[in-house]
This record gives structure tokens, sequence and C-alpha cells, in this order.
């Protein structure tokens, strides 16, 4: 009797810990795509596919500017200049990430290939934090993104 109940309670924990896992693996799977959508449109460019990506009350936090805020279109003017000011070939590699419920986040690194000060062509890198929100149709948005970049 003893053994069946130890066994049954490492099953449980089993079973919870596997779960938990496959969760935590979803939710990559899930982020990964969300970068994926997020880097089409800054590199094809299509920057009018930004403004669904974020929430209505989504704030940025750009590196060494002032926050971005006004929702989906205000970033989307942010990610138009940034793109016109030559910066492309930007990536993503997600580093962590982790969900509470209809909120998640996760932290990346980042490059972008761009012009320096001099005009000379030059890679910039640094780390990204994204908040996204679950919707009710079961897509995610994202609700604060702040990025900072290595120097």
């Amino acid at each position: 009797m003893i053994l069946n109940r130890a066994f049954s309670v490492a099953i449980v924990a089993c079973a919870s810990f596997f779960t938990l896992n496959a969760m935590a693996g979803d939710l990559r799977s899930e982020m990964e795509t969300e970068n994926a959508r997020w880097l089409k449109a800054f590199n094809t460019p299509n920057p009018n596919a930004f403004p669904a990506m974020y929430t209505k009350d989504a704030l940025l936090f750009p590196d060494d500017e002032p926050p971005v805020t006004g929702g989906p279109e205000a970033i989307k003017q942010f990610w138009v200049k940034t793109i016109k000011a030559g910066f492309k070939d930007h990536t993503f590699k997600i580093i962590t990430t982790h969900r509470d419920g209809k909120i998640a986040y996760m932290v990346s690194s980042w490059t972008v290939d761009g012009v320096d000060d001099k005009g000379a062509k030059a890679t910039y890198s640094g780390n990204t934090i994204r908040i996204l929100e679950r919707q009710s149709d079961g897509t995610w948005r994202t609700k604060v993104h702040m990025y900072a970049s290595d120097r």
C-alpha cells in the first residue's frame, strides 16, 4: 500500500514536471513564431504589419530615446523611421521565456545592420524584453517592448 502510494505520488510528480516542460516548450515555440512575424515586418520591410502585433495601450522603450506612447500606430511610425534610417537584417535569439496566465515575456538578444555616425556599415547588438498579452482569439500581442544596445 505504501509502495503504491509512493509510486502514485511519483507518477503525479513526473506528469506535472513533463506537463510544465511541455507548456514551456509550447511557449517558446509561440514566442519564436511571434519573433518571426516581427522580423518579417522589419526585414521585408512591411511596417503596416506592426500595429497588429501590439496591444492598443502598447509602449515601446527604445534605447537612449523617450518612450513611444500612443499605441500601435505610434510604434509603427517609430519602426518606419528606423527602417528609413537604413537599419535592416534584424535578428532575435530567445534567451528565456515565462508565462503567467495571459501574460508572457521573452528576453532575447538581437542584432541589426545599420550605418554608424561616419556613414560606414555597422552591426549593432543588444538585448530586448517583450511583455505579451494573450488575446481572446488566442493570439499574442506585445504590450511592452524595451530594448538596449550592448555598446
